[in-house]
């Protein structure tokens, strides 16, 4: 069985008293918005992009519990910014998110060399 990679977003928020977050944004707030938004009847993420950033972040944090806001008081009045925290350049994971799991830019440069000379490439699981 080939390994399974999570390819989901991290995303930092800045709130309006000055924290930050980065946290990472997964199935169950994508899940939470897709819920959220059929049952109020938001337009799609493509014609609201920036509701669907600010809500994907927001059901993250709560997921991780570590705000208490209502979506109400967290998009009007605490959060006053979210983007993107995962370069796309290369993936690296932001250090405020590797420091929260113990791990230092160099130890993680030195897993990286463990990868060295390996095919990313998934492998073809075969006829079905």
């Amino acid at each position: 069985m080939a390994d399974i990679r999570l390819d989901t977003p991290y995303v930092t928020v800045l709130m309006a008293d000055g924290t930050s977050y980065t946290v990472r944004v997964l199935n169950p707030d994508y899940l939470r918005w897709d819920r959220t938004a059929a049952k109020h009847g938001w337009p799609p993420m493509a014609k609201a992009p920036h509701t669907w950033l600010t809500f994907v972040a927001w059901a993250a944090l709560r997921r991780e519990d570590r705000i208490g806001s209502t979506w109400e008081d967290f998009s009007e009045k605490d959060c006053v910014q979210v983007a993107n925290a995962t370069p796309e350049s290369n993936g690296a994971v932001p250090a405020d998110v590797l420091a929260a799991v113990g791990l230092s830019p160099s130890e993680v440069a030195s897993l990286s060399d463990l990868a060295d000379g390996v095919d990313p490439t998934p492998r073809d699981p075969g006829p079905a």
